[in-house]
């Protein structure tokens, strides 16, 4: 196993936890950010029962050392009525509120109250793309391909964007 890269605290919502885990790229997550923190609520909606997709290969990154699980921020409650956003963004939010740490989201809703909070944020694409920097991803067009198989919805605004910034064929 590769030493630890320098710690970057970030604070993971589910569905960017959850694809990363689906598409098998949680080591290029740690390897981008040292390791990822999940409040309790996410970690719920991720592994709750055990036949949730990426569920066992979250387990085991946690098991290994690369996820770290929280109890839920004291701040949470005073989100709660803020904005429309789901229980595990709410509670991404606050942990990176208490830790002043970078938060990993998608959904644009939680990315604006983030924002406004005065937190930085990086979505999946963002991880990517400072993953193929740093020579951990050869390409990002499989993975971003692999994401949207999954389901996952990822803009193709976004998508020619991150292969543009890549230097990846458009």
């Amino acid at each position: 196993m590769k030493a630890r890269p320098a710690a970057v605290v970030l604070v993971a919502d589910s569905s960017p936890l959850s694809v990363f885990a689906r598409v098998e790229q949680l080591a290029v997550l740690w390897g981008v950010t040292g390791g990822v923190v999940v409040p309790r609520t996410v970690w719920r909606e991720c592994t709750e029962t055990g036949d949730r997709p990426g569920a066992p290969a979250l387990q085991q990154a946690q098991a290994q050392g690369w996820i770290r699980v929280l109890n839920d921020a004291p701040a949470l409650s005073a989100l709660r009525p803020l904005a429309s956003l789901d229980a595990g963004e709410t509670a991404a939010i606050a942990l990176a509120l208490e830790l002043r740490a970078t938060v990993l989201m998608d959904a644009r809703l939680g990315r604006e109250v983030a924002q406004r909070r005065g937190l930085a944020v990086v979505g999946s694409a963002g991880v990517l793309l400072q993953a193929r920097r740093k020579g951990l991803l050869p390409a990002v067009a499989p993975v971003l391909a692999r994401m949207k198989a999954e389901g996952y919805f990822l803009s193709d605004v976004l998508v020619r964007e991150v292969l543009r910034r890549a230097g990846e064929a458009v």
